[in-house]
């Protein structure tokens, strides 16, 4: 059963991230390129610290290690469409300062577990410049097939981390069901606003 749960985690996000590079390559989508730098050094680095936490359990781990993979190509094609080069804002170099000082604590404590948890605060960080550019533009940016594809796949990777008995992947799940919620809440509030304000218009038209 823990298989099976792994594979389904691994076919909805290779979905997902097709559907959403599709989306922004078709500029129907407008993400923000400061999460997915921050999805990246943050994903990145919480795989790492979990595969020496964890004994390299990928199985129990299966969402942080694709998730890892998918942030890349999507970061990727984000640059290659439209942005020319990786200028960080004042906000990701404070960022890039506390991969380094997670990075500095592991190495000088030995201690991946704890160095893992930390990330998982990283990569939450990371969801700010979406939330943000939701409010600058007062309108949905995002897709909802991959972010409510997110909701489902966290959900699908905390019954083999439970079953594992691995706690480290079980936060991750956890973490990203809880803020995949909050994501789809706010997507959901600009989409009815922007619903209510295009019947006004069309109201007042006629």
């Amino acid at each position: 059963m823990k298989e099976l749960f792994v594979w389904l985690v691994i076919a909805v996000m290779l979905f997902d991230s097709l559907w959403y590079i599709m989306q922004i390559r078709r500029r129907k989508i407008t993400p923000a390129l400061s999460t997915w730098i921050i999805f990246v050094l943050g994903t990145g680095l919480s795989l790492a610290t979990y595969a020496i936490a964890e004994n390299h359990d990928f199985q129990s781990g299966v969402l942080n290690t694709m998730d890892t993979g998918v942030c890349i190509i999507i970061l990727l094609t984000l640059v290659i469409g439209g942005e020319r080069g990786l200028k960080f804002k004042p906000f990701e170099k404070w960022y890039l300062m506390g991969i380094g000082l997670v990075v500095a604590y592991g190495v000088l404590t030995g201690d991946a577990w704890s160095s893992n948890i930390f990330t998982q605060v990283l990569i939450s960080i990371g969801y700010i410049p979406t939330v943000h550019n939701l409010i600058k533009e007062k309108r949905n940016t995002e897709s909802f097939v991959t972010w409510t594809g997110g909701l489902l796949t966290g959900m699908l990777a905390l019954y083999p981390s439970i079953v594992g008995g691995n706690t480290l992947a079980a936060v991750y799940s956890i973490r990203t069901i809880v803020l995949v919620s909050i994501m789809l809440l706010f997507m959901s509030y600009y989409q009815i606003k922007t619903a209510n304000a295009k019947k006004k218009e069309k109201t007042h038209e006629s």
